[in-house]
């Protein structure tokens, strides 16, 4: 979600992006020249500018792209001198990048710079291009542009979705299958339309197969799975960014089983999966462990060397990974027998997770515990009488009752 819209004042771009942002109502500002420097005199008070200590644009140029996440330059052509300092300096310092002309993208620029902000984790965007005076009429096409990009993020973030298939709107269902809005329940996951929706999510024009060849399977997983089949045989790992960065959750899905199809070792597989690991949707944190989970059965040694330092990320959706996918069972996965029959194997894993302070990893711990407990109760028994032991915090507690919950209905 942009918390944050920065820019420099100038008329054209810069304008367009301040006054969409101040009518959506998302926090704006940057820096502009001393005096509030513009070719059309005065940057107007409206605008919540901070003042470089010199009238020259090119150091607020470069603070802007300094004080930002990622840099969004919107042009009609040929760059300007200034807008070509602007794609140099983030070039020089490495900050994220996006160069759109408005002139080429056939109304497709909400949905790649979406998926490029997604991508990037850019939360802070710096909108620049050209002034009004050399690419007449910018200003208008750069708010209405960003207006309804930063409607769409907010409406996206902020809606609960439908618990039935036949309660989504057919507004809804045309966003979703259009790749510019994400589920938010797995009744609107399950009514997307597969088909349509990888029309819309190709990075370049390709001739598709015919949906019932496609998409001959049914059920959910398999149907993510020959999608994700069809794009790495057209693409294979080459726009591979493109899809883990789509707006749409179910492409960002199809990015998982991308990787899963790749003949990649699993230990890049898991380096290259963080991301949707990390991912703030549920449902893609659920396909990057699914995709991955085949790999991890076949080379366990090195899922469980790997993840051991995933146990210790600041992020809980990384630690909760290190889990659900070593998990001796699982759900919509084959089970993994060496850990069914050894679950000690997996106390790398386990031990530091112990007392998590996140419910959403207790969960995945308790749950490991309680797949092991079908195979091996006495085992399950042993690691929580020791953790209980040496740690009686409420999370160690409450991890432990949940894993025995199949043992104590069986001593029933």
């Amino acid at each position: 979600m942009i918390e944050r819209i920065v820019s420099g004042g100038q008329t054209g771009v810069d304008r367009g992006a301040l006054d969409a942002a101040l009518e959506i109502g998302i926090a704006c500002g940057g820096w502009c020249p001393a005096g509030r420097r513009a070719e059309d005199g005065t940057i107007p008070p409206e605008y919540p500018l901070q003042e470089t200590p010199t009238p020259h644009y090119a150091g607020r140029t470069r603070w802007n792209i300094r004080d930002s996440d990622g840099t969004l330059i919107l042009h009609f052509g040929r760059l300007g001198s200034g807008t070509e300092l602007t794609r140099r300096i983030a070039h020089e310092t490495g900050k994220p990048l996006l160069i759109v002309n408005l002139a080429e993208t056939d109304g497709g620029a909400t949905a790649t710079i979406h998926s490029w902000i997604r991508s990037q984790r850019v939360r802070v965007l710096n909108v620049a291009g050209p002034r009004e005076s050399t690419a007449p009429g910018i200003s208008q096409s750069v708010r209405l542009l960003l207006r309804d990009l930063l409607k769409t993020m907010t409406a996206s973030s902020e809606r609960k979705g439908a618990r039935r298939m036949a309660d989504i709107s057919a507004e809804v269902l045309e966003q979703l299958n259009a790749g510019t809005l994400e589920t938010r329940t797995l009744a609107e996951g399950l009514a997307v339309n597969f088909y349509t929706l990888l029309g819309h999510a190709l990075p370049a024009r390709r001739k598709l197969p015919p949906e019932a060849t496609l998409f001959a399977e049914t059920g959910v997983t398999r149907r993510m799975a020959a999608a994700a089949a069809w794009l790495h045989s057209e693409f294979g790992l080459d726009h591979w960014d493109h899809f883990a960065g789509h707006s749409s959750d179910t492409v960002r899905g199809w990015a998982a089983y991308m990787l899963g199809a790749s003949g990649l070792p699993l230990a890049k597989k898991l380096d290259r999966i963080r991301p949707l690991a990390d991912d703030p949707h549920s449902g893609v944190r659920e396909w990057a462990w699914i995709a991955i989970r085949p790999d991890v059965a076949r080379d366990l040694p090195t899922a469980l060397s790997r993840l051991r330092p995933w146990t210790s990320h600041a992020s809980a959706n990384m630690r909760r990974y290190a889990s659900e996918i070593t998990r001796p069972c699982g759900v919509w996965c084959a089970h993994l027998s060496e850990l069914k029959s050894n679950p000690d194997a997996g106390r790398g894993i386990l031990d530091p997770l112990h007392s998590d302070p996140a419910k959403y990893v207790q969960d995945s711990v308790a749950n490991w515990l309680n797949d092991a407990s079908k195979s091996r109760p006495d085992w399950v028994d042993e690691v929580c009488r020791d953790w209980l032991a040496n740690s009686s915090t409420p999370a160690t507690v409450r991890i432990c009752r949940r894993a025995l919950r199949t043992v104590r209905a069986k001593a029933k």
